[in-house]
């Protein structure tokens, strides 16, 4: 590239860098507060690409925490303090019109990471996990790429900058495949081979960011292949399997090959739903579905990702794992499981009852596996699930009615005859309070 041609890419990112408010307010209270300041990492990156990223991380040679409380106070967000007297992030959530057709406004929350920057800027990014995240910019200088990030971000590459940064901190072995899956890269061979040979070190890292970093991947529409290839270098067995079971859990791997399977049947299921929610999202039933999928469930993840969990931690115990996992998160994966081994078994269109009933809270989500299991147009089976809702709220009949009509005493039985009462009512063959006592009558007598 000639130097006419960089000079002119240069000016573009500086040109988008500084056109952005935030940018510029940080950019300016540095200067007030007399601080060398770059922007460093994914937000650069994204630039590059012609993304606009939600993340962005300054770093500063002095000034941090007083930059950072500004900022929380500017933007009404929420400090925290990640690491003591040296990182600081913002969250807060600010609105945005979607387009000039879209009247109504949105919350889209940012997070601002604010670094205290130890030594050189040069020093700092040859610090970095890859290449394509060592590159900084500053109002002075511009683009700084001493690593030559640009060109692997161009050729689609994730390059460890030193593989010595790499075992500093595990976790950024993980870190590579969500990249990868975040924006469809390809691990570079020395790289992929190096996490292999050390993938039992994921291990030392914390629970807490191993959790963070792979629903971060599940979140993803590439996460199957990606998840394939960790489990392939040996990284997600290890997560899956925490140390204390690893023995076994080899021993198992090896007859059944389960979570090999799991992570064949979630790429799978990316390739259905991507096809389906594709094809369906100009109606309003799709566009329902699509917001139903993208909606927070907890620690970040969202409900299609959740979905990835299900299939991934199928026949697979959550509790043998290294991750750290919240009680919601939990207990739905549990509810989805629950509504699984239901489709264990030859189920027909009249016993869609039995497997909306077991999966508890998450009828929904077994609605579209139950989709994807029969290969079904999603809104088909998203609409009998919320039939099932507005029968299970109907109530025709309760415990007392069927007491007095039976004159029987409260116990199992009871419980039983309701269960089958809204499984009638399901089946479209109750309507009525009238038609639901003579239907107790003629069957339980």
């Amino acid at each position: 590239m000639t130097v006419e041609w960089v000079d002119i890419f240069n000016m573009d990112i500086s040109r988008k860098i500084l056109s952005d408010p935030i940018n510029k307010w940080v950019l300016r209270a540095a200067r007030e507060l007399d601080s060398e300041v770059f922007i460093v990492g994914g937000y650069v990156r994204d630039l590059m690409r012609g993304v606009r990223s939600k993340d962005r991380d300054f770093v500063f040679k002095k000034n941090v925490k007083n930059i950072a409380d500004k900022a929380a106070k500017k933007f009404r967000g929420t400090l925290i303090e990640l690491r003591k007297q040296k990182t600081y992030r913002v969250v807060f959530k600010h609105k945005i019109r979607k387009g000039y057709s879209d009247p109504p406004r949105i919350n889209q929350r940012e997070v601002i990471d604010f670094s205290h920057l130890k030594g050189t800027i040069y020093n700092d990014l040859k610090e970095r996990d890859f290449t394509i995240d060592a590159i900084a910019w500053s109002q002075e200088t511009g683009i700084i790429d001493p690593l030559s990030g640009r060109k692997d971000i161009e050729e689609g590459v994730i390059k460890a900058v030193r593989m010595k940064n790499l075992r500093d901190d595990p976790l950024r072995m993980l870190r590579a495949y969500r990249i990868a899956a975040e924006l469809g890269f390809q691990i570079e061979e020395n790289t992929r081979k190096h996490i292999k040979h050390h993938s039992q070190d994921i291990s030392k890292a914390a629970y807490e960011r191993i959790t963070d970093e792979l629903f971060k991947t599940l979140n993803n529409k590439n996460s199957g292949s990606y998840l394939y290839q960790s489990l392939t270098d040996s990284i997600l067995h290890t997560i899956v399997y925490s140390q204390q079971h690893v023995k076994a859990a080899r021993n198992e791997y090896k007859k059944v090959n389960t979570l090999n399977q799991n992570v064949k049947t979630l790429d799978s299921f990316n390739s259905y739903i991507s096809k389906h929610t594709e094809k369906i999202k100009k109606s309003y039933s799709g566009k329902e579905i699509q917001r139903f999928l993208n909606k927070e469930i907890s620690q970040g993840l969202n409900t299609l990702g959740l979905l990835r969990l299900a299939i991934l931690f199928r026949n697979v115990s959550l509790l043998n794992s290294t991750l750290c996992i919240s009680n919601a998160i939990r207990g739905a994966i549990k509810d989805i499981h629950k509504g699984l081994h239901v489709l264990n078994k030859k189920i027909t269109e009249k016993s869609f009852y039995k497997v909306f009933n077991a999966s508890g809270d998450r009828i929904f989500e077994t609605a579209l596996l139950l989709a994807f299991k029969k290969s079904k147009d999603v809104r088909v089976f998203y609409r009998m699930a919320k039939e099932y809702l507005m029968i299970k709220n109907k109530t025709l009949a309760n415990g007392n009615d069927v007491q007095r009509i039976l004159t029987i005493k409260q116990g199992k039985k009871v419980g039983d005859i309701l269960i089958k009462l809204k499984e009638q009512q399901f089946k479209g063959k109750i309507k009525t309070r009238h038609e639901a006592e003579k239907w107790i009558l003629s069957n339980f007598t």
